[in-house]
């Protein structure tokens, strides 16, 4: 007998790959990266490679729209199945009904049939649209769809009409709006109210009674990405992998140069340790690198339709990326314990910060048509004219905008940046020295009016479309 192991069984997995191939395989996209070609999942991962979103805008996005795709009751173009969805739904449905029965709501018929908000805009992809209100239908509950909280006191007023014993939507910021509209608890508004359900910002406090649990995940671009379960932590998922084709990537390896390489099966995962999602799917996404990140936190059983262990997640902050600046490249990391560290304990309380490239400090920017790909990006030279190409310059200096909550003293901006100006001295040589050849300006601190990134957060939280709750101090790459 040979002593090579034999490969995993995944039935989830190819029927994703068939339900991808139908979807996406005619065409010029089909034929750019040979998906009617393929012969299994290995064909995948040697044909295409891992593209993060910038790479699969231009690469695959456009071939997208003019990919036909089969349509008609019952086929591989139907919502549903275009977003494979369905295939895990009686699992949400049931731990829904669990969390429903668990605080005196079954979910079944009975003389009060279950209504259900689903505050949650519209998705580009419909079959990705359809998922959540396909869910509730399946859990057997009326559903009234708000699609933006523009005018959250009108849209308390539909609620309160409709009476819902559930809501659901992508943030659990929507359900902080909405209290801060009834001044007090939802139940003052909603007394029927039982259960609260989120895919983000579930570690948010509310004032509301109703109990706010992970209600799975749903990508606006990839579809089912998450499911809920009953086992703890209680902000945790569980990958559906026969929703999609996921595999995990992990980020130290990626600086190494051998990303291809080690992207793995979820099935192999190390528990502890923390992976980037990539996630192929018919609803338009070919080993696409979303920018999420999860901690694997455990295994689920097999089922019927996944054949092996299933990875527990809890989805972690994305890194702080790095900030360009001529001649050299800050760490994120750095930055944001910078602007931290700069805080003495008789300074107004920090709200919020942003950091990130000061566009004051460019004083040339040449046309897009001028840029060409630059192989010095991360020496000195990244900003020069190197073998007579024009290169776009980079920022000379920093942009810190800070809102703090109390007084501050007259001269509390100037402090604050020679505190970070010398904190990233100590960290970074190479930032010491260009600062010592002054070239590199001191960081420009901008004090923001207070409620400025409370404002913002109330317009990303009324978009009802994604994650809106952030680290206080945000890194901008550019």
């Amino acid at each position: 007998m040979s002593d090579t192991p034999r490969p995993l069984r995944a039935p989830g997995r190819e029927r994703c790959l068939e339900r991808l191939v139908d979807q996406l395989g005619g065409g010029e996209l089909g034929r750019t990266f040979g998906l009617r070609r393929l012969a299994g999942l290995p064909d995948l991962r040697a044909q295409v490679p891992l593209l993060d979103a910038r790479a699969h805008a231009a690469r695959v996005d456009p071939l997208l729209d003019l990919a036909p795709r089969p349509s008609g009751p019952g086929s591989a173009g139907d919502a549903d199945a275009d977003a494979g969805a369905a295939a895990e739904r009686d699992e949400v449905v049931l731990v829904w009904r669990t969390w429903l029965s668990e605080h005196g709501r079954s979910g079944m018929s009975g003389e009060t049939p279950l209504r259900a908000g689903l505050l949650q805009a519209r998705r580009a992809d419909p079959a990705v649209d359809a998922i959540a209100e396909d869910d509730l239908a399946a859990l057997g509950a009326e559903v009234l769809r708000l699609h933006a909280l523009d005018d959250p006191a009108h849209a308390l007023e539909r609620l309160a009409a409709f009476e819902p014993g559930l809501l659901l939507s992508p943030s659990a910021a929507a359900f902080a709006c909405l209290e801060e509209q009834a001044r007090g608890p939802l139940e003052r508004r909603l007394p029927g109210l039982r259960l609260l359900l989120a895919s983000f910002d579930v570690r948010l406090r509310l004032r509301a009674r109703a109990e706010l649990h992970a209600a799975g995940w749903i990508d606006p671009r990839a579809g089912r990405l998450g499911l809920p379960s009953l086992r703890p932590p209680a902000r945790g998922f569980t990958l559906a992998l026969a929703s999609a084709i996921v595999e995990l990537l992990p980020p130290a390896d990626e600086r190494r140069g051998s990303a291809e390489a080690v992207a793995l099966w979820p099935e192999h995962a190390i528990v502890g340790d923390r992976y980037e999602l990539v996630v192929s799917s018919g609803t338009g996404c070919l080993r696409l690198r979303t920018g999420e990140f999860v901690r694997v936190v455990g295994f689920d059983p097999p089922t019927a339709l996944v054949p092996f262990p299933r990875p527990r997640v809890v989805r972690l902050p994305a890194p702080d990326p790095a900030v360009p600046l001529a001649g050299l490249s800050l760490p994120g990391a750095e930055l944001a314990a910078s602007v931290r560290a700069a805080f003495r304990p008789e300074d107004p309380a920090l709200v919020a910060a942003t950091v990130g490239p000061d566009p004051q400090s460019v004083a040339d920017a040449p046309s897009p048509a001028d840029s060409r790909p630059n192989h010095f990006v991360d020496t000195e030279l990244g900003s020069a004219d190197v073998s007579g190409i024009r290169q776009p310059l980079r920022a000379t200096g920093l942009h810190v905008q800070v809102e703090v909550q109390g007084v501050a003293r007259a001269d509390f901006r100037a402090r604050l940046g020679r505190s970070i100006d010398d904190d990233l001295t100590r960290r970074s040589p190479a930032y010491a020295h260009l600062r010592a050849q002054r070239l590199l300006r001191p960081p420009r601190i901008e004090l923001v009016p207070h409620g400025a990134f409370k404002a913002e957060w109330d317009v990303a939280a009324r978009r009802l479309d994604h994650k809106v709750a952030g680290p206080v101090v945000r890194v901008l790459s550019s």
